[in-house]
């Protein structure tokens, strides 16, 4: 019935698992505002950023970045799912690995010289990573809902799929680079990193109707075609939230993105970790959690350092602090960690080529998500 929602075996990991990944951002968000609103200036500024730490590191999105490495070590299959994959990974990887530590060593030494690259390497590439994780875990519920007999997404929201990506990148890279933060007399971007002139903060609205329109146009599709997917739907309601909010007020959008972002990749790699029949015993289900928690603690560590050291608001993914400059090994270790971000987008834009069949299939059989029958829309990343 068009308008009915339904959630038995629907869970794409779940029930606790699926709402935790939207309740647990959304909770640290409006505390984050809270604290805004209702402390001192001083004060809320300290509370945002310890928020916005936290989605960084505890929530996942700048220390599970190792996890892919992991599951390549633990799952071999997922490497080379297609011809010359390993050695296009590998190659990539190290090049990634160096210039991208040279890249932001030469940053840390003159930020004048590399302020705007980096601000867009790591908010082009890394908003689209998200964008792309969610439309992929947007696929992986579909097929959940081909496998329990709901009726396969409608062409029209097959083509909102398509255009999530390329539509919210534009759009929330306008929002942060290119429109002014409020609407105060010479106010800057969000991300001021020396572009000059902005758009007008009235221009804000335009970007608004452009993304309430297209969530109008995606909910109207999915709730008509038939009984829909419950989890799915609070999935989209939960993306809807996290772009929305990062297009009002970025500096919340940047606590719930991040946070949403880290969580999933937990779960997925959990689930990619697990044996499967026939595997070779190399990671037992009872050591997953805790052989990610040890190849994340590097990484983690690094982030509680910076922590300690951040002295200045947190804006996008330009969060350090410039205590770092002062310490060269802690300037290194930083530069090696971003590098290891870089790498990760470069490795995860292969192995989530789910259009290539021999990497779907292995893909989806990682996932528990073999007997479900593709989707042209599965093309997850």
């Amino acid at each position: 019935m068009p308008g009915s929602l339904r959630f038995r075996r629907l869970w794409l990991f779940s029930p606790g698992a699926d709402l935790a990944i939207l309740a647990i951002p959304l909770a640290l968000t409006l505390c984050a505002a809270g604290a805004s609103a209702f402390l001192a200036p001083a004060s809320s500024d300290g509370a945002h950023r310890l928020m916005s730490w936290t989605a960084q590191n505890i929530l996942g999105n700048a220390t599970h970045v190792v996890l892919t490495f992991l599951l390549f070590g633990v799952h071999r299959d997922v490497l080379t799912a297609a011809p010359r994959q390993p050695r296009n990974i590998l190659a990539g990887t190290l090049a990634m690995l160096a210039v991208g530590a040279g890249f932001f060593f030469t940053f840390y030494a003159d930020r004048t010289i590399h302020t705007f690259a980096v601000a867009v390497i790591f908010n082009v590439f890394g908003m689209h990573h998200t964008l792309s994780q969610h439309r992929g875990l947007w696929s992986l519920h579909g097929l959940r809902g081909g496998q329990a007999g709901l009726s396969p997404p409608t062409p029209l929201e097959r083509k909102l799929q398509q255009l999530y990506v390329p539509l919210l990148l534009s759009i929330l890279l306008v929002r942060i680079f290119f429109v002014a933060e409020s609407a105060a007399p010479n106010a800057s971007a969000y991300l001021d990193v020396g572009q000059g002139r902005v758009l007008p903060w009235q221009m804000l609205p335009v970007l608004i109707v452009l993304w309430l329109g297209y969530f109008l146009l995606l909910f109207r599709s999915v709730l008509r075609s038939g009984t829909a997917s419950g989890p799915k739907v609070l999935y989209l309601l939960g993306m809807a939230t996290a772009t929305g909010l990062a297009l009002v007020a970025p500096e919340w959008g940047y606590v719930m993105l991040p946070g949403m972002h880290g969580l999933e990749y937990y779960m997925l790699s959990a689930r990619m970790l697990e044996p499967r029949e026939g595997d070779a015993p190399r990671l037992r289900r009872a050591f997953i959690w805790p052989a990610m928690v040890l190849a994340m603690l590097p990484l983690l560590a690094l982030g509680v350092v910076h922590g300690f050291l951040l002295d200045g608001p947190v804006k996008g993914s330009l969060s350090i602090g410039s205590g770092a400059l002062s310490h060269p090994l802690l300037r290194g270790l930083t530069s090696l960690g971003f590098a290891v971000v870089l790498a990760h987008y470069y490795a995860d834009a292969f192995i989530f080529r789910f259009r290539i069949p021999s990497i779907r299939q292995v893909m989806l059989r990682r996932l528990g998500l073999s007997n479900a029958s593709p989707s042209p829309a599965a093309g997850a990343r």
